[in-house]
């Protein structure tokens, strides 16, 4: 696994989260990778914050969002790598605090709507991509599949 990410430039990833953003008009990206055990997702220090009204919070978010690590099953990014599947959150600052590990921090901060995708590769997760837009998105299947779409990724 580690070395599937050891391949992809940092560059990528960063654009990949930009273009993901912009295209989707999500304010935040951040990504999420498997540790070397393959039993825990570690924050990774790849983001993109669009700029405007939202990034002095946004930095803030990503800021107070370093140290967690999530077990498979825990938080959004942890279900996402659990069952392999896109998940979509109305709003994350609502939530409980088992649903959505950050949702104090969402509050504190203007975070809203979140969704995360899987990246898959020969049937592992390679990393977890997360966005996050600071005003409510109703649920939209073609902004999943515009996320989940490999040819935009590397």
């Amino acid at each position: 696994m580690d070395k599937l990410i050891g391949q992809i430039p940092v560059t990528n990833l960063e654009k990949t989260l930009s273009k993901i953003c912009k295209l989707t008009d999500f304010h935040y990206g951040e990504i999420w990778l498997p540790n070397r055990e393959n039993n825990l997702l570690e924050f990774s220090p790849y983001y993109h914050i669009v700029g405007g009204n939202y990034q002095d919070n946004l930095e803030k978010f990503h800021l107070c969002s370093q140290d967690f690590i999530i077990s498979k099953g825990e938080g959004l990014p942890g279900r996402v790598w659990l069952y392999k599947q896109p998940e979509w959150i109305l709003n994350v600052s609502v939530e409980s605090e088992g649903y959505f590990l950050r949702n104090q921090i969402a509050k504190a901060f203007g975070v809203r709507t979140g969704f995360a995708v899987p990246m898959i590769i020969e049937e592992k997760v390679l990393m977890i991509l997360a966005f996050f837009a600071c005003d409510i998105r109703s649920y939209s299947s073609d902004i999943l599949a515009l996320a989940m779409d490999a040819k935009i990724h590397f």
